[in-house]
């Protein structure tokens, strides 16, 4: 009787072990939505950067890119998320994009011209002007903005940061 027992709970655990592994398997990746190379009017773009494997992957689309934008808070640079970015073409108001960035990089392909940015996180705003040129694409500007710690302390380093790399600057480097 206990032999029976224990072979029925020994299944019921065989089971459940095979269930969530099947689970565990056919879960989304996060990467793949985050990571999706997005187009809206001839502007393209992707953000995200949280983890050397989406590091990676934004340091590929930088092959279409001419431009990388780096979002950091605090004294040590700490890589921050969920900034809003607004692109504004500078010779025409109405074209541009406006997204929340899900990850600390930005990777976009923009027209040639002058393009007025503007960076928030929290109530801190960043503004910036760059020029593109069709020659920067493959070879894109990086433009950094930095934003001052939040008031109950920038959040945790990671164990990346820990880690003593010093590019964090270079995506994908």
């Amino acid at each position: 009787m206990q032999a029976s027992r224990v072979r029925t709970q020994l299944r019921s655990l065989i089971a459940a072990a095979s269930v969530g592994m099947a689970l565990w398997a056919s879960a989304p990746t996060g990467n793949a939505q985050t990571l999706a190379w997005r187009e809206q009017e001839a502007i393209g773009w992707a953000c995200g950067g949280i983890g050397l494997e989406e590091r990676q992957a934004l340091k590929t689309l930088e092959a279409k890119a001419n431009a990388v934008m780096l979002f950091v808070a605090g004294g040590r640079g700490t890589l921050v998320a969920d900034v809003r970015l607004r692109v504004v073409s500078a010779s025409d108001a109405t074209r541009g994009l406006e997204i929340v960035a899900d990850g600390p990089v930005c990777v976009l392909q923009l027209p040639a011209g002058s393009w007025d940015i503007e960076a928030r996180h929290g109530e801190t705003v960043r503004a910036r002007t760059a020029l593109l040129k069709p020659q920067d694409t493959g070879n894109p500007q990086r433009l950094q903005f930095a934003f001052p710690e939040q008031s109950n302390g920038s959040p945790k380093a990671s164990q990346e940061e820990s880690s003593g790399v010093s590019d964090w600057g270079r995506v994908g480097r």
